[in-house]
């Protein structure tokens, strides 16, 4: 198991390159747009297959996602499932916590006070939410956390690891699609994800190589 974050990136050499695309396509997004410029562009442009695809695509930053992601390791990594719980609870505490600090208005209220609510194509029976808890989208870090996680855990990588990335961000796509998030906020959660990702895998590799190691030395240590 790699413990060197250099060693890492390097291993997943495509899902680290189509990250940083990702990061410098935003980049230019949020400082070539608007605020709410990206999603009145979704807004603008949906269609019936669009609002079924994304409803379904925004459950993949959900709970359904942490369960079926435990049973695949359950059954192909055994030891790295326990990974899948903590990933949760640490993106659930870190989410709220950065929302409390925040404090920024989700779409529907931001519109409202600049009294464009009424321009918005709401998406019937999709709940709207107002209250300030905008910055950052947690669902799309959910997404980046855990899919990322399970990009550094596959074996022969190779280009599943692009399609794990656009998985997690179509989940980022579909917060702003359906009027719960501003792109800023799905890109810093794309990036705090993407870090708590890497902060978890790093500590389970170290751990499981410092387990390793003390196995081979009282191994010799028993045979001296």
């Amino acid at each position: 198991m790699p413990i060197n974050l250099r060693t890492t990136l390097q291993e997943n050499k495509l899902y680290s390159i189509g990250f940083i695309s990702w990061l410098l396509f935003g980049a230019i997004l949020i400082f070539g747009t608007g605020k709410g410029e990206v999603l009145l562009f979704f807004n603008n442009h949906r269609s019936y297959y669009g609002d079924m695809f994304f409803r379904y695509a925004t459950m993949a930053g959900e709970e359904i996602a942490y369960i079926l992601m435990l049973v695949f390791l359950l059954i192909y990594n055994r030891r790295a499932a326990w990974l899948v719980p903590i990933t949760g609870g640490v993106v659930m505490l870190v989410s709220k916590g950065l929302k409390e600090i925040f404090q920024q208005n989700r779409p529907v209220a931001w519109f409202k006070e600049l009294d464009l609510f009424e321009t918005l194509n709401v998406i019937d029976g999709e709940p709207l939410f107002s209250g300030a808890s905008s910055f950052p989208s947690g669902h799309t870090m959910s997404a980046f956390a855990l899919f990322g996680l399970l990009a550094l855990l596959i074996p022969k990588k190779k280009a599943i690891g692009l399609l794990i990335l656009l998985l997690a961000i179509i989940v980022g796509i579909s917060r702003v699609y359906l009027i719960h998030h501003f792109f800023i906020d799905i890109y810093a959660g794309s990036i705090i994800g993407t870090l708590l990702a890497l902060i978890i895998y790093q500590t389970w590799s170290w751990k499981n190589s410092s387990e390793k190691i003390a196995v081979v030395t009282q191994t010799v240590r028993k045979k001296k």
